[in-house]
């Protein structure tokens, strides 16, 4: 007899072979030993994961001259018979070349007759889902109520495509992808059986490879064996897969963290020149950020990620180089790189495209791009003390003297026409107050449930956005796109224009970060609720005194102005200011004063 595949040859041949598919062996051993056998069955599942195999295992275990059993002897005639694919009583049709009406027509003249070996005729019909609608009709009677004798096994990667009225006539098992580990053992045990060194790495990248399916993982290995002989490495596995190596894969995101262009285009030339596939080598860094994400943000990776411990050690140290942020923008872009190369001519320049969005986030305009880079300079304000320049806070005599002089001349000017703060009896203010009133009749200066005025929260307004900068740099971004708008009850409202949705939702999930905040520094608890402008039905109007104090501070503003152009260009050289130029690529318009 001449060379037999290895798939064939390590076929399933008993229930004990089956690997992965614990539920449905143990349904199916039960019913033979209960002796509830139905008359029709729906095997489902992805292709390799056994559905044949287990549907002639249970052929021989009801047709075995010692059954029917659970365990088949596997040395009777009739179980040799079966093994061959020579057996009369257990026909096997290929659905997809015999799909047509004629064809059932037949297999329903050929059902009338008894089995001549075993006790059961079993039909296997493989691909089910090719019969046609008509087909499918033909055999609906016979299906439904088929002699006693008959069994039929219908097989399908896609149940969905059958008929309803199919479905309902049978018992149905769905079939699962096999894990890695589950694979690795069936070869270990092959590779022991054949005098074949297998190490785990190579192991572990069949596995992989195979994705869930049993028959794929043997072929391969049987395939790697031809190329490399007894000894099975990674390095043979992918030389005849056309893999990237894990290597590769870590290098080319330490280049991506370090922001390496030049390295990550050297990189894919290599990768190029090494005759691997562009599209394969994308979807393996896809996979590996995928790998990353999840050891990121689970705190138990067992089962999720599928690799030997000293590569999960590696994605360890890896993952805390990228935040979640990062990694979910880097994962979109190389989606979408995979999608434009399966329908490119030009996959190379794609690629390298790809590569350079990876390397250099500040092109990505995106709004993901965006927060990323916001991110991205949160840690690294984390990361630094950041203090005032020196000559911020050194201002030279001569500067301070020629500011003074400014100073006094504006007080000479404002003195003439605004009259003094004393001059303002204590009688005029109480009838002012008086006077102060909401849109909707109440006080603004009134004190609300928590013991504050809207007045007092807004004169610590500023101090509570710094804290909130100082903690989330993100936050404070978002909520700086409001208004302080007013006091409800002990609700805090503020005000976002209409189109500035994004903002509001991002300001309502930090929600109990601003709140908290908010208790830190007024020592009482405020709930914060955002509103659009167009919708905002608590909006203060400003009284009268506010007014007044608005025009006396005015006076104050002037006085520090001159001294406040000093400062402006102090604060332009500040560290953390440049840093913020540099990520943006941006430049100062206007020095603002909180």
């Amino acid at each position: 007899m001449g060379y037999l595949s290895l798939y064939r040859k390590w076929r399933p041949q008993s229930f004990a072979d089956i690997a992965g598919q614990k539920n449905v062996v143990e349904t199916l051993k039960n019913a033979i030993r209960l002796d509830r056998i139905a008359h029709a069955y729906l095997f489902c599942g992805p292709r390799g994961t056994g559905k044949t195999s287990t549907a002639k295992i249970l052929a021989k275990s009801l047709n075995c001259s010692e059954g029917p059993t659970i365990d088949p002897c596997g040395e009777c005639e009739v179980c040799q018979k079966i093994q061959n694919n020579s057996s009369i009583d257990v026909i096997e049709i290929d659905a997809a070349s015999n799909r047509g009406i004629d064809e059932i027509r037949e297999l329903r003249e050929k059902v009338k007759f008894f089995p001549t070996e075993g006790n059961y005729k079993v039909y296997i019909i493989d691909e089910a889902h090719m019969l046609t609608k008509e087909a499918f009709n033909a055999l609906l009677k016979t299906l439904e109520e088929p002699p006693e004798y008959v069994i039929f096994i219908l097989a399908t990667t896609e149940p969905h495509a059958l008929l309803p009225t199919i479905l309902s006539r049978c018992q149905r098992f769905d079939f699962s992808r096999l894990s890695v580990n589950d694979i690795i053992d069936r070869l270990n045990f092959i590779c022991e059986q054949e005098d074949v060194k297998l190490t785990s790495e190579a192991g572990v990248a069949i596995a992989r490879s195979a994705e869930g399916g049993m028959r794929d993982a043997i072929s391969i290995l049987d395939q790697v064996i031809s190329y490399s002989g007894n000894q099975v490495g990674l390095d043979d596995v992918a030389a005849v897969l056309g893999l990237v190596e894990e290597a590769v894969l870590f290098e080319m995101v330490n280049i991506i963290v370090k922001q390496k262009v030049d390295e990550g285009i050297k990189l894919v030339n290599k990768v190029i020149n090494q005759g691997k596939d562009i599209l394969q080598f994308v979807s393996s860094l896809i996979n590996h950020f995928r790998n990353l994400l999840i050891q990121k943000e689970c705190e138990i990776t067992e089962g999720l990620i599928e690799l030997p411990n000293e590569q999960i050690k590696k994605l360890e140290e890896q993952a805390a180089d990228l935040t979640t942020e990062e990694l979910l923008r880097l994962i979109n872009i190389l989606v979408e790189l995979e999608t434009e190369l399966k329908r490119s001519n030009q996959p190379r320049i794609l690629l390298e495209m790809g590569i350079i969005k990876l390397t250099k986030p500040e092109i990505d305009t995106s709004l993901a791009g965006v927060l990323d880079r916001l991110t991205t300079l949160e840690e690294k304000i984390k990361g630094k003390n950041y203090l005032p320049a020196k000559d911020e806070r050194q201002i030279s005599n001569e500067e301070v003297k020629e500011v003074t002089e400014k100073i006094q001349d504006i007080e000479q000017i404002n003195d003439q026409s605004v009259p003094d703060e004393k001059l303002v009896s204590k009688k005029e203010e109480r009838a002012e107050d008086k006077n102060v009133q909401t849109d909707d009749g109440d006080s603004s200066a009134e004190v609300n449930e928590s013991g504050l005025s809207f007045a007092e929260i807004k004169d610590k307004w500023s101090d509570i956005l710094e804290y909130i900068r100082q903690k989330e740099i993100r936050t404070h971004a978002m909520l700086t796109e409001g208004r302080l708008s007013a006091i409800n009850g002990n609700n805090l409202i503020i005000e976002f224009d209409n189109n500035r949705r994004f903002h509001k939702e991002n300001v309502d999930r930090k929600r109990e970060v601003i709140e908290g905040v908010i208790r830190k520094n007024l020592g009482k608890k405020l709930k914060v609720k955002t509103v659009f402008a167009e919708n905002n039905n608590y909006k203060v109007k400003e009284n009268s005194k506010q007014e007044e104090k608005k025009r006396k501070n005015e006076v104050k503003d002037s006085k520090e102005s001159n001294l406040d152009k000093v400062k402006d260009e102090r604060i332009i050289e500040d560290p953390l200011v440049k840093d913020v130029l540099e990520i943006f690529d941006g430049e100062v318009l206007k020095v603002k004063k909180d």
